[in-house]
């Protein structure tokens, strides 16, 4: 079963949801192993963002007063953070250009070909259990880095909802 990550895209205006992109789990632990994740300067750690928790809604307006998406709840990115966001993720695009091949299976890399060749095809199955499709992640992540560029103003606001 796959654990997701989601924008959800919200016209608050209107009170509408524009779309809801899911990102895999394993997308973000390859991510993770790709990048500089202690570092000060991993954008995922610097987007600035709302509590929605402790702030009540329209959250168009309001100037964050916190930094870094919640791995595992809930947080609102206004147009404040629509930039920072955007960095972030055409740098995880940039990263995922470099993969090679279509589909990535985490459980598989590091496994030798000796190691491999004694597994049965049940254990094979259910290594390949975990993966993502490159060019599915890279058509989410494009979608989600054209509505920053169009949706940039107080009307629109990104609700991420980690695992």
């Amino acid at each position: 079963m796959a654990i997701y990550h989601d924008f959800l895209f919200i016209d608050e205006k209107n009170d509408r949801l524009i779309e809801e992109i899911n990102l895999e789990e394993d997308f973000y632990d390859y991510i993770n192993e790709n990048i500089e994740c202690d570092s000060d300067s991993y954008l995922y750690n610097l987007v600035p963002i709302i509590n929605s928790s402790y702030v009540e809604k329209p959250y168009g307006n309001i100037i964050p007063k916190e930094k870094g998406l919640t791995y595992t709840g809930i947080c609102v990115v206004n147009h404040y953070g629509f930039d920072c966001l955007t960095k972030m993720l055409l740098e995880w695009i940039a990263v995922l250009e470099k993969l090679d091949g279509e589909y990535y299976y985490p459980d598989l890399i590091g496994l030798t070909e000796a190691e491999l060749a004694n597994m049965s095809v049940d254990e094979l199955e259910e290594l390949k259990e975990a993966y993502f499709v490159k060019s599915e992640v890279m058509k989410k992540l494009q979608t989600c880095v054209n509505y920053l560029a169009t949706f940039n103003s107080p009307d629109y606001v990104v609700h991420y909802q980690g695992i």
